[in-house]
């Protein structure tokens, strides 16, 4: 019979969750975090719900520290961990979220400004220079 796997709805579901399977287990977090080379407090945190879902979602670290716990722990296999949580896809529609790029005219600005400098800046290094272009005419003149 295939098992669903265990989704939560925050990290302080999951973090209540490892806890009781490790004390389940009987072992303690010290000697957990010996074996697998993760500070305590780490390990602590997660148990606690301390770290956010965006935390998460974020932190390769942290993912990484999270599935050898899991791992540890037989877990694996009863939890998703691609998918740990239920609102890891939000619906913009209640969200209030707007996927539209409402900055497009300053976006058109800043580009005309920045042609433009660049236009004042080649007109300045002419002008700069147009001494020597003058010296570089007359010298053709003279050669001719």
């Amino acid at each position: 019979m295939l098992q669903e796997k265990k989704i939560f709805k925050n990290f302080f579901e999951l973090g209540t969750y490892i806890q009781k399977k490790r004390r389940e287990t009987g072992e303690r977090v010290e000697a957990i975090s010996s074996k697998l080379i993760i500070k305590k407090e780490i390990l602590k945190n997660i148990e606690n719900g301390i770290f956010s879902q965006n935390d998460y979602e974020k932190n390769t670290y942290l993912k990484g520290f999270l599935k050898t716990y899991m791992k540890d722990l037989g877990l694996l296999e009863e939890c998703d961990i691609e998918n740990l949580f239920i609102n890891s896809s939000i619906d913009i529609k209640s969200s209030g979220v707007s996927l539209d790029n409402n900055k497009t005219s300053s976006n058109k600005f800043g580009s005309l400004i920045i042609l433009v400098s660049l236009i004042f800046i080649g007109l300045l290094f002419l002008f700069w220079n147009r001494d020597t272009y003058y010296r570089l005419f007359e010298l053709e003149k003279l050669l001719k």
